[in-house]
């Protein structure tokens, strides 16, 4: 009896002499099936712990940004744990200020709701009267009744995820104090030759992650930056409010810049009825720095690769929005955006993450893992590494392109 007959009457259960084998059509049926009851518990387990979730999330991508910042200060003879509480003692008072301006502002902005409530009222008066509308589309609309629910509970889910930023604070305390072990314990779990090889998809993962999250804090911030400076020219009341509003809904491509033109604008509206200059100015200022920074300031630092599809934009704002309400809208892309670059990356699932994206790749960018298998697959024939390639059994190197990448 040869080793193959024996190893497969060993593998397989056996009848009446024969193994006995699963169909191919069953086995990839039920593959299927518990691919899609891992998604569904997957799903579940995600909503019902959203609260633990989101912290652990949002600590994690902003790890992304702070591991660069404290390894260059390590670079620099500073101490890793000092690096570390000077990098957390600079984000602790960065997110007090902002978050005691901002409760500030939506406390302003609830007390003066029944002045905006009355202008609101008055221009639609008129509206009915000029455009002959049915004179109940007041009472039958209740805009102002909805608009003063959503304020009072935007106000309790901000100060709510105000008390979460203590747990974001601790979760990214023990991810940039983890980072150091983690090369030595995927030594000790895979081997010298595997580490190094894990060690480098991961250092491709974490540059681009990070770049992608840089990238796009900076044209966000950049956006706002001008949103307040315009509107306090104009005279638009709590610039503060729509500038870190412009801010989150920037994370939410074209469909949260369009949303937050159109909010603006309404409220301009509000505001200045009957005089309208300084609605058009405000609506056309806003849609014109979304506009040059969404349209050519953003596409050029972040280029195309990382861009994604609108199809799966959408998609993805629906699945992590219903998971996690409004969180899960602002998280959306940027969690997206990472499993795209980590399929990317991880060898023999690329083309999933090619199909996330726009179709649109620079000519001859391919992956770095892939320019490593083509260069051993062309060395010479006689067993001989050809000249700067790397070792037998060695993790392939980073290029300069790769890291440009």
């Amino acid at each position: 009896m040869s080793n193959s007959d024996r190893s497969e009457k060993e593998s397989f259960p056996v009848f009446r002499g024969r193994p006995l084998r699963m169909p191919a059509g069953l086995l990839r049926a039920n593959t299927v099936y518990l691919f899609i009851i891992t998604l569904v518990l997957t799903g579940a387990v995600l909503r019902m712990m959203g609260s633990i979730f989101i912290p652990f999330v949002i600590a994690l991508l902003l790890s992304f940004i702070f591991i660069p910042v404290v390894a260059f200060l390590t670079r620099h003879r500073v101490p890793r744990f000092a690096a570390i509480t000077v990098v957390l003692l600079l984000f602790l008072a960065f997110g007090y200020l902002l978050v005691l301006v901002v409760y500030s502002s939506v406390q302003s902005l609830v007390r003066s709701f029944p002045k905006y409530q009355a202008r609101f009222t008055l221009f639609l008066r008129e509206m009915i009267e000029q455009y002959d509308l049915p004179a109940d589309i007041l009472s039958q609309l209740e805009i102002t009744r909805t608009v003063g629910n959503a304020l009072i509970s935007f106000s309790g889910n901000f100060m709510a995820f105000a008390s979460g930023f203590m747990v974001v604070l601790i979760f990214l305390l023990f991810l940039l104090m983890e980072k150091p072990y983690l090369s030595r314990k995927m030594q000790v779990a895979f081997g010298d030759t595997t580490r190094r090889r894990v060690t480098l998809i991961l250092t491709h993962m974490n540059s681009q992650i990070a770049r992608y999250l840089t990238i796009k804090i900076f044209v966000s911030m950049l956006t706002a930056i001008i949103v307040f400076f315009m509107f306090t020219f104009i005279g638009v009341d709590f610039p503060l409010i729509w500038a870190i509003m412009t801010f989150l809904f920037n994370f939410i491509p074209s469909i949260g810049s369009v949303a937050i033109t159109f909010i603006t604008g309404f409220f301009a509206v509000i505001q200045f009825y009957p005089d309208w200059n300084p609605v058009i100015a405000t609506f056309v200022g806003m849609a014109t720095t979304q506009f040059i920074i969404g349209n050519v300031i953003d596409p050029k630092l972040t280029g195309d690769r990382l861009n994604l599809s609108p199809v799966v934009i959408l998609l993805s704002l629906l699945i992590w929005g219903w998971l996690w309400d409004v969180a899960g809208l602002f998280l959306a892309v940027p969690l997206t955006v990472t499993i795209k670059i980590v399929l990317e990356n991880v060898p023999g699932l690329e083309p999933f993450g090619v199909l996330m994206g726009t179709g649109n790749f620079v000519p001859g960018r391919r992956h770095f893992l892939r320019n490593y298998r083509e260069r051993r697959a062309a060395a010479p024939a006689e067993g001989a590494p050809a000249e700067g390639a790397p070792a037998e059994g060695a993790a392939p190197e980073e290029t300069p392109a790769d890291r440009a990448d």
